[in-house]
């Protein structure tokens, strides 16, 4: 997210369902290590809920690292300052793009208390004037809460597929949604 966005959609409190007020701010390059003991506190069955990258310190780094990029948006909650409790992003490929790709993660602790629609309401507000004009997203079958929370944002299922099997052999196969949203006209 570009240093000029960042000062128009600074940090932001908001108060979730079970009253505990989190900040909703960009990812900044020093936040590599909090974002690598956030991706460390997930657990190895839900990593597969996470494509398209591994949940581990590297890419924590590598993400933070990036965090001034003019090709993506990454925003995290922090329950208290220094601490992720989850994250967004969305990226795409080339300055005039028409299509983005969206992805978010919220750990346990803040399941189910609005967490995860709080992150993606303020992306969503940064989304309608940064980027692409069409962001898309896959989902499992198997993760009907996710699903219900797109389909509530405006995310519409464009194909059933299958995802293929994570490279790590973890998780086999499995059946997955493409979504997609508008953001704006194009």
């Amino acid at each position: 997210m570009q240093k000029e966005t960042m000062e128009r959609f600074p940090p932001q409190r908001v108060t979730l369902k079970n009253g505990k007020e989190v900040t909703i701010r960009p990812l900044l390059p020093e936040d590599g290590e909090a974002l690598a003991a956030f991706y460390a506190s997930v657990p190895q069955e839900d990593y597969r809920f996470y494509c398209p990258h591994p949940l581990d310190r590297e890419h924590a780094l590598a993400n933070a690292a990036k965090a001034f990029s003019p090709l993506e948006v990454v925003l995290v909650l922090e329950p208290e300052p220094g601490r992720i409790g989850g994250y967004t992003w969305y990226r795409w490929k080339a300055p005039n793009a028409e299509r983005s790709t969206f992805g978010i993660c919220v750990g346990r602790a803040l399941q189910g208390t609005g967490a995860g629609r709080a992150l993606m309401k303020r992306l969503m507000e940064i989304a309608a004037e940064v980027g692409p004009p069409i962001m898309c997203l896959t989902v499992q079958k198997a993760n009907p809460r996710a699903v219900a929370l797109y389909q509530s944002m405006g995310f519409r299922i464009v194909r059933e597929q299958m995802r293929a099997p994570m490279a790590d052999g973890l998780f086999p196969s499995e059946p997955e949604y493409a979504m997609e949203r508008v953001n704006r006209p194009t």
